[in-house]
């Protein structure tokens, strides 16, 4: 996969952690993905359909889902809303990065298809076929793991 996609995903989620919550936030270098690994507890999937087939992970833990959809909200959250949140900012950051990615690679018409949502202990995630990278960013609630992959790789 190309780093760029990846770092346009990142850049997405710092500047829409900042707009939406108020939030500072690092990224990390890329880094290769193996295909399969385990979760921090709670990760929203989005697949990506168009030229490249592939997939967006956003995967954090549930404290840090929940502090965060708060900061969103500026209110303390049930567990609906907070699916709800994470699953819209996750759409969020990856239209923003797929829409980056096609208006810079034409003819790419790359698309999302709606999220899903994985929550508990023990999960582990597993994308065949995927070449895939992952990005770690830092906030003052806690990390965000973004993995992103496309079928065959590069």
């Amino acid at each position: 996969m190309s780093a760029n996609y990846l770092e346009y995903f990142a850049a997405s989620m710092v500047e829409n952690l900042s707009e939406m919550a108020g939030m500072e936030a690092q990224s990390n270098p890329p880094a290769p993905q193996e295909t399969a690994f385990a979760s921090k507890g709670f990760a929203v999937i989005i697949g990506i359909t168009g030229k490249r087939a592939g997939r967006v992970i956003l995967d954090t833990r549930e404290e840090t889902a929940r502090k965060l959809s708060a900061a969103i909200n500026g209110e303390e959250c049930d567990e609906e809303f907070v699916l709800d949140t994470m699953a819209e900012l996750t759409n969020i950051v990856s239209g923003n990065g797929i829409t980056t990615v096609n208006n810079n690679n034409p003819g790419m018409g790359m698309m999302l298809t709606p999220p899903s949502i994985f929550i508990g202990s023990e999960l582990t995630l597993v994308s065949p076929k995927l070449n895939a990278e992952v990005v770690t960013v830092t906030t003052p609630v806690g990390e965000i793991l973004l993995s992103i992959g496309f079928e065959g790789g590069k």
